[in-house]
């Protein structure tokens, strides 16, 4: 190794390794402190968010119907093999949202304001690394700048059965969503390649915006969703910061619709819950690939979140069995193992990724006492189209593959680190070999 990577690598190995140690230490550290001291550190280590209630003061506006809050993410991505380069990035952002409920702050019934802004910062390593490749490494990587992502009204009707929603609008925040795979960095995990290479610029998600309408529908137990979008996002070095709005029919629009059907979401202790979505897009914007005489295109996908095993844990009541004897019945809990998978169809002389499947697993709990830290594995496909990109004449390979292992630690309400592991196979070009990355994410909620 050359010798800065090598410092790189080792900044990141203290990193992961201190997480190590954090997982393994015991909660008696502070106990030689004074008692005044412990209850301080403890009501910080307790407290929803690191800057707490500010005297009183969150709570008293919340209770008027405002709140607000403002996260930072920070990244370490080092490339060890493979690929373009081998390196090492940071790559961070600031999220602020902000939400005001106009029922109890004026007393409009079912109204809410909502707005959320990113600043970006840092490096994507996928871009700088890994000849940027479909499955970013990154899902927190973009352009640097400031920009608006959502700034929205909404009015819900019928004991909130229908809830319409105006203004600029981030699609990812309600369609393809997975409970299972949100856990995981990597971008493909969250919204799908077979929306963001298929729609122009990657449509309205994250970091992206744009100006829609949306729909949803709560009849029953199963969900409709409904939303039209602002075609074309427009490309984020261009769209810096939210504003660029375009609905002109020669611009296109892109439109969403998603049913959700949830299974076993009562609440006995030995419900394995299950949440099942079938979904379609279709859009009209121009195709930015001049090789493409399709002037819209359209896809379906189907999601899969199921719970397969439930960790048990005794109730403080009990209750009287058959044999008359007093016995501990269980109770509900969220630690245990789940299983989630994404599928795509999109057709074959319009898109870039045509079929696309992922699926993955993750244990909630499985380090006694680190109830709350979550670890997974999940893997991803997608068949790549071998047509024309650039002017160079080059083309995609066959396909696109990454695995990754991760494992989230909550250290507190308000603070997570979560090293992570990625193979990246066939990034950019068969002629490139495939990347091993090393990374780690710390999370802190002011």
């Amino acid at each position: 190794m050359k010798p800065r990577f090598l410092n790189q690598f080792k900044m990141l190995a203290a990193v992961v390794g201190s997480a190590g140690f954090i997982i393994g230490a015991p909660a008696g550290q502070i106990s030689t402190l004074s008692p005044q001291t412990q209850s301080r550190l403890a009501s910080i280590w307790t407290a929803p968010t690191f800057t707490g209630d500010w005297s009183g003061l969150r709570t008293r506006l919340a209770d008027e119907g405002i709140t607000f809050n403002a996260q930072y993410a920070a990244e370490v991505w080092s490339n060890v093999t493979g690929d373009e380069s081998t390196g090492t990035v940071y790559t961070g952002v600031m999220g602020l949202q902000g939400n005001v409920d106009l029922q109890k702050l004026v007393g409009w019934q079912g109204a809410s304001v909502y707005t959320r802004w990113y600043w970006l910062t840092g490096q994507d390593i996928s871009a700088t690394n890994l000849g940027n490749n479909i499955f970013t490494v990154s899902n927190i990587a973009g352009f640097p700048t400031f920009r608006m992502n959502e700034l929205w009204f909404q009015q819900n009707f019928l004991n909130d059965r229908i809830s319409i929603r105006v203004g600029q609008l981030g699609a990812d925040s309600q369609f393809d969503l997975s409970t299972y795979s949100a856990v995981f960095l990597n971008a493909t995990f969250g919204w799908s390649p077979y929306l963001s290479t298929n729609i122009p610029n990657g449509g309205p998600s994250y970091p992206m915006g744009t100006p829609g309408i949306q729909v949803v529908l709560t009849p029953l137990e199963w969900l409709s969703y409904h939303g039209v979008f602002q075609g074309n996002t427009f490309a984020e070095r261009f769209n810096r910061h939210g504003f660029r709005w375009n609905l002109s029919p020669s611009n296109g629009y892109s439109s969403i619709h998603e049913l959700i059907f949830g299974t076993n979401q009562g609440t006995r202790a030995n419900n394995l819950p299950g949440e099942f979505k079938i979904g379609g897009w279709f859009d009209t914007a121009p195709d930015t690939d001049a090789s493409s005489t399709q002037p819209w295109n359209y896809g379906v996908y189907f999601i899969a979140d199921q719970m397969l095993y439930r960790v048990p844990q005794p109730a403080s009541v009990s209750v009287i069995a058959n044999s008359g004897k007093s016995t501990a019945a269980p109770s509900l809990t969220n630690k245990g193992l789940g299983v989630f998978t994404h599928i795509g169809l999109a057709p074959r002389n319009a898109s870039v990724i045509n079929f696309y499947v992922d699926c993955g697993l993750n244990y909630k709990g499985l380090i006694p006492t680190r109830d709350n830290d979550v670890l997974g594995v999940a893997f991803a496909y997608g068949h790549l189209n071998n047509n024309p990109q650039g002017n160079d004449g080059s083309s995609n390979p066959a396909y696109e593959t990454v695995l990754e292992a991760t494992y989230q630690i909550l250290l507190a309400p308000w603070l997570s680190l979560q090293p992570d592991i990625q193979y990246v196979i066939q990034a950019s070009s068969a002629d490139i070999p495939n990347a091993l990355v090393l990374g780690a994410r710390a999370t802190l909620s002011f």
